[in-house]
């Protein structure tokens, strides 16, 4: 049988697939360089993220810093302020308000410090604090100091820039008429504590009524004050202004050591109640030391820096006071422990140091308190 003619034709290699396997070798090396270029991009993620981390919380802590400094300072310059009554004495200030509190009492001084004096098994009452802070400043379930940090009560009168009006001097103050302007609006309530000046003294009030007529605002002071007159006459020069009363202190809301230390303020409010705020968060501690000017002939320099206000001669030769802010970050950010001392308010290694990873800083500040002795 004759073969077939394609039988005889030299048949085509078949072709070989262009997609050939890989070897376990090459397998390893690809798996193996993936790795190293995938562990080369986590470090590098994780390291810009800790670094902005960082700097984002060095930048808060700046932040905070700054706005803590700056509540503070304002009101120390303004301490004891009283209007055209520079200097006063305990004397001259009259206080008609009923039940009357520290806090709805003017200390002529302007400033009352305490320092934390507790040592050891330290438990936070106001017992440890020196001189020992009025219970006024801190009633039962209120937000209380962290300890070892000191407390700062700031007292000034805020003027509402008007004076009296429609006075004699047959009249006893009983109701007072005020200049009404634009910026009274709201500005004075029913329930607030007011001062009344002169160039001769002072008087505190409650509020017990406010009405507003034709270019004028009149107070009423009858119930809450012991009595209806005040001390002495007042003519149409007297400004009439609100009291302040403002404690500064570190502080943990709920007062709970796992929750961050703040910058709080207790602030006179309406009826002699004081509100509660916290102003800057990452504030782990507040030191202060007073200039005092123990001259005979008062040359309005500072000479020598009280540490503890205990030690403080006379407040009114107070004319400096320095400010120690430690401020931290809200989250750890570092790798290593903060094994550093702070310098605060002038004195070396006032806090720390702390072992743990947070990042903190100093803030230091020196304010004149303007209503003192120059």
């Amino acid at each position: 049988m004759t073969p077939a003619i394609d039988d005889k034709l030299p048949r085509e290699p078949r072709p070989r697939s262009s997609i050939a396997g890989l070897t376990l070798v090459e397998l390893m090396v690809a798996i193996t360089i993936g790795l190293i270029i995938l562990t080369a991009v986590i470090r590098l993620f994780t390291t810009s993220r800790a670094t902005y981390t960082l700097e984002e919380g060095l930048a808060r802590v700046q932040e905070s810093g700054r706005f803590a400094v700056e509540f503070l300072a304002q009101d120390i310059r303004m301490a004891g302020y009283a209007g055209c009554s520079a200097n006063l004495t305990s004397s001259q200030v009259g206080n008609l308000v009923a039940s009357a509190t520290s806090v709805t009492t003017f200390n002529p001084d302007g400033i009352a410090g305490y320092k934390h004096t507790c040592t050891s098994s330290c438990t936070g009452a106001l017992s440890e604090w020196s001189p020992n802070p009025s219970s006024d400043y801190f009633p039962s379930g209120s937000i209380m100091p962290v300890s070892g940090t000191d407390i700062l009560v700031i007292q000034r009168a805020d003027t509402l820039s008007t004076h009296l009006t429609g006075n004699s001097e047959t009249v006893s103050n009983s109701n007072i008429q005020i200049i009404n302007t634009t910026s009274l609006a709201d500005s004075v309530q029913a329930g607030d504590i007011m001062m009344i000046s002169d160039c001769k003294g002072a008087d505190i009030f409650k509020a017990t009524s406010v009405s507003s007529g034709s270019g004028k605002i009149t107070i009423a002071h009858a119930a809450g004050n012991t009595n209806n007159d005040l001390t002495h006459y007042y003519g149409n020069d007297a400004e009439v202004m609100k009291l302040v009363s403002r404690i500064y202190f570190v502080g943990r809301r709920n007062n709970d050591s796992s929750n961050p230390p703040a910058l709080y303020r207790k602030e006179l409010g309406s009826g002699g109640v004081l509100d509660t705020q916290e102003l800057v968060e990452g504030v782990e501690m507040l030191k202060l030391s007073y200039g005092e000017d123990t001259d005979v002939t008062r040359d309005g320099v500072p000479n020598i820096y009280r540490t503890s206000p205990s030690a403080v001669s006379s407040w009114p030769r107070v004319l400096t006071v320095r400010i120690g802010l430690l401020v931290r970050t809200s989250t750890t950010v570092d790798q290593e422990n903060d094994t550093r001392t702070y310098d605060l308010a002038g004195i070396t290694a006032a806090a720390g140091p702390y072992n743990d990873k947070y990042r903190r800083r100093a803030f230091n500040s020196t304010v004149q308190v303007r209503n003192h002795f120059q």
